[in-house]
């Protein structure tokens, strides 16, 4: 009998050995992933049918015009968060932030399916969609601003380094999750209607964080993060000279030069997704991105959590980084020698 009643006992030792964690930290860390998964199925289901009923309408053609307006809007929900925090509690900020993420996401559905109501010369419709495709990239990034916020009140800095990758990895397990629902999700509920589960499921996401920053209140201040001008610290700023400027700079054009290629990869894989899409329509482009996202996910998890510490710990951090722009160039390299095959005999 001692055995038996020790056996789930060690089981859970180990399953806590094997993520890396400690007892007190599971309830806090458990509750940070569902936050972060509710909330990113539902924008991932929003991203998806955005990008489907988009291209099905409007084409690819258009989307350089997303990614121009789509430019400057990190820097300003920045400001915008840290405004919040001046005049309001923390521990309030974190859960209006997802509730102002999921309003808009009700109010598009009136606009969806209208092409006689015009707005500036432009229908109603298309400005619908056009808005809703940069309120997901808004929503990514206060979705990732705020987890990252508040898993920074709930932990120190060493509880920090075990917890961080599980809950970040709950927009991977989303991935999974909404990517194979979405085709079912559509034939309920139906494409234009997919805004409405996308809310309320970011709603859930608000309700849980709710609950968290009432379970561990001690970890958020109550006050706003407003401080006289008179009592604000001073800071130096130390220029970047010497070796420092020689790090700086090729790291600086590393993650410009991956954003371009990010960019001309995304234009042309939706491209390439509106040409075969055929007779199908945005039904059929939405439940492809669907799969499409459910298998990537899952590579991806697959990764984080059972290859990338071993990657780093053999072949360093430099290394392991370089793995993706080796790879892009392979590929495009593959790619362009697979079309001049291709196309060299018709010339």
């Amino acid at each position: 009998m001692e055995k038996r009643i020790g056996e789930p006992a060690g089981v859970g030792q180990g399953v806590l050995r094997g993520l890396n964690l400690r007892p007190e930290e599971v309830e806090r860390t458990l509750l940070m992933f569902a936050v972060y998964t509710f909330s990113s199925i539902g924008l991932i289901w929003l991203e998806l049918s955005t990008v489907g009923l988009f291209i099905d309408q409007y084409g690819a053609e258009k989307l350089p015009w997303i990614y121009i307006a789509s430019a400057g809007i990190g820097s300003s929900l920045g400001v915008v968060y840290s405004r919040l925090q001046t005049f309001l509690p923390l521990r309030r900020v974190i859960v209006l932030i997802l509730l102002l993420m999921a309003i808009p996401l009700f109010l598009f559905r009136f606009g969806l399916g209208i092409e006689d109501v015009r707005v500036l010369g432009l229908s109603l419709q298309f400005v619908t969609l056009f808005v809703m495709w940069l309120w997901v990239e808004a929503c990514y990034l206060l979705n990732d601003l705020n987890t990252s916020i508040t898993s920074n009140q709930l932990f120190n800095i060493r509880e920090i380094k075990r917890t961080y990758p599980i809950i970040s990895s709950g927009y991977l397990v989303a991935g999974v999750v909404s990517g194979f629902s979405l085709p079912l999700l559509l034939r309920f509920v139906g494409l234009n209607n997919v805004t409405l589960v996308s809310g309320a499921m970011v709603i859930v996401g608000a309700g849980v964080l709710f609950y968290l920053s009432q379970r561990y209140e001690q970890s958020f201040p109550d006050s706003s993060r407003w401080t006289p001008e008179d009592e604000l610290p001073e800071f130096s700023t130390r220029s970047l000279k010497g070796p420092l400027q020689g790090y700086v700079i090729p790291l600086v054009l590393f993650f410009v030069m991956a954003e371009v290629v990010y960019v001309m990869v995304d234009f042309q894989f939706f491209s390439q997704l509106e040409y075969r899409s055929g007779i199908g329509g945005a039904s059929w482009i939405v439940s492809f991105l669907g799969l499409f996202e459910g298998i990537l996910s899952t590579f991806q998890v697959a990764t984080q959590w059972f290859a990338s510490s071993r990657l780093v710990e053999k072949i360093g951090v430099f290394g392991t980084a370089s793995i993706l722009p080796v790879g892009v160039v392979a590929l495009g390299l593959f790619s362009l020698i697979g079309g001049l095959r291709v196309y060299l005999p018709y010339l």
